[in-house]
């Protein structure tokens, strides 16, 4: 994807926090689109502007402030939408440590949340008006935790200008959020995410995607994992690009609307794990995309699994007259966030950008990652309990 020059790069690179970047979008491109959230349907649900969301944020940040000091941890339970970025600027403004997570599943019999409840104490709990009071009755149930106050982030008292409140000035080595693992086979480990982490991390996505403000995003990957919310929702502030965002159960009832939004919005980078490609074939149904046009299509990273060269082949085989280019495609990396024990000596941390066919012990043919293409970070993995770090994360340039 060509580079083209953009006014305020060097001005974004010397940003010394996420919070900051916000800021700079804010009164730069006031008015300008940042995140739009689609309904079920694919109709446009809601939309906020980048002075909108600072705004918001700032609101937030002021009731944040009046319940918890800066360093406190708060729980992030949003489905995907506006709401749940509002909350993670708002923590940000306030100094208080995010921490993103799926809404437990009704049913599910197990869940990680006793473990990250001990492990980061958190003092609040960031959630929806509809989920707290109505929708989920249960929720609160499934986090009890003493002291633990919730608060619905749409539940505005009032709006407040942003010198209303005083923002903690947050610098690189600052915490910015905390991101856990699944706890699938082993208690979940939490990665301390700093600004410099993350900042470095968007300016390498940036350079190896040739990311741009026209570089219009299209996810459905929830804003908890790493590929939804650094790889698609801040990779979109960073370079002030909209960011169109898809519930995950929308997509997997209805993955024609991820392409169907490709098109709509003229998208250049919209990606997901490999499963996600997958269903796109398998529920392929070209009546539903007459007209399609994807030519727009610039990025299509998939990664977060592994990534097998047959669902590459189906998926360019299937969708290639609907304009969809062959070289469109990157098996990607985002940064470290599982099996932390063994990243601690053998590091990846973005992008895609090899197209080496290699075969796993299964003989399941899959595509490798790229290496780190410039700027360095640190990530803590930390072992419960909350103050013993088992190791760190270096990435650095080759």
């Amino acid at each position: 994807m060509p580079l083209v020059a953009d006014p305020d790069l060097s001005v974004v690179a010397a940003l010394p926090s996420l919070s900051a970047l916000l800021r700079h979008r804010a009164a730069v491109q006031p008015d300008d689109r940042a995140y739009v959230a689609l309904s079920d349907r694919g109709r446009e649900d809601a939309v906020i502007t980048f002075a909108e969301l600072d705004r918001r944020a700032v609101a937030l940040a002021r009731r944040l402030a009046d319940r918890a000091v800066p360093g406190s941890r708060a729980l992030l339970l949003f489905p995907m939408g506006i709401e749940c970025l509002v909350a993670f600027f708002g923590c940000l403004y306030a100094g208080i440590i995010g921490v993103p997570l799926m809404v437990p599943r009704r049913q599910s019999a197990r869940d990680a949340s006793v473990n990250i409840l001990a492990d980061c104490t958190p003092r609040l709990a960031l959630t929806t008006a509809e989920l707290l009071s109505g929708v989920r009755g249960d929720l609160v149930g499934r986090f009890q935790h003493a002291d633990l106050e919730w608060l619905a982030v749409d539940a505005q008292t009032g709006a407040i200008g942003a010198a209303d409140l005083a923002q903690p000035q947050a610098q690189r080595n600052d915490i910015a959020f905390l991101q856990y693992t699944s706890g699938s086979t082993s208690a979940p480990k939490g990665v301390m995410v700093s600004h410099g982490n993350l900042l470095a991390n968007l300016e390498m996505i940036r350079i190896a995607c040739g990311n741009t403000r026209a570089s219009t995003h299209v996810s459905w990957v929830p804003l908890y994992h790493d590929m939804g919310l650094i790889l698609n929702a801040l990779q979109a502030l960073y370079v002030g690009a909209l960011c169109v965002l898809i519930s995950p159960m929308a997509f997997l009832q209805r993955p024609y609307l991820w392409l169907r939004a490709i098109h709509d919005y003229r998208a250049q980078v919209a990606g997901g794990p490999n499963f996600g490609f997958d269903l796109c074939v398998d529920r392929h149904r070209p009546e539903q995309l007459a007209g399609l046009d994807l030519s727009c299509w610039k990025l299509a990273a998939a990664g977060a699994e592994p990534v097998r060269a047959q669902t590459i082949e189906r998926f360019t085989e299937t969708f290639r007259s609907y304009g969809f280019d062959p070289q469109t495609m990157w098996p990607a990396a985002t940064k470290p966030c599982h099996r932390a024990r063994k990243l601690t000596r053998s590091p990846r941390s973005v992008v895609a950008l090899r197209w080496s066919a290699r075969k796993s012990r299964s003989s399941i043919p899959r595509r490798r990652c790229g290496s780190a293409r410039t700027g360095s970070g640190r990530s803590g993995f930390r072992d419960p309990m909350w103050r013993r770090a088992i190791g760190k994360i270096r990435k650095r340039p080759r």
